[in-house]
């Protein structure tokens, strides 16, 4: 699952799916993802779902500034319109939002039992 995690210095505060072909960032109350901040235009930017040409049955995600006040920015560098990466850091305005795409969140292993050997200090891993 795709989503944007809005951010607040680094803490997630608002978690947002992505589900459509193209959703819309703004400050106006029809936007897919609404953001009540005066940094933010009305229609701020979009993000958009393509097929991949590289790999059948996946997809890229691009960010899209549709002529905002304030710009849209990629790991702070200013972004007309950019393929996302997972982790990308997006800011909309003054805004911060995460790029987190689920299926490549690292899987952590399975936690290793320990048990105490009769020699002190000693310890053994299952």
């Amino acid at each position: 699952m795709i989503m944007l995690l809005q951010l607040d210095d680094d803490v997630v505060i608002n978690k947002f799916k992505i589900t459509e072909k193209k959703t819309l960032i703004g400050r106006r109350v029809e936007c897919d993802i609404t953001i009540d901040d005066i940094s933010v235009s009305g229609e701020h930017a979009s993000l958009e779902v393509e097929n991949s040409v590289e790999y059948e049955g996946e997809f890229n995600y691009y960010i899209h500034d549709l002529g905002s006040t304030n710009g849209t920015f990629v790991n702070e560098s200013e972004a007309n319109r950019q393929r996302l990466k997972h982790n990308d850091i997006i800011r909309v305005g003054w805004i911060n939002f995460k790029f987190y795409d689920e299926s490549k969140d690292e899987v952590l292993e399975k936690t290793s039992k320990i048990k105490k050997s009769w020699i002190p200090g000693v310890f053994i891993g299952k």
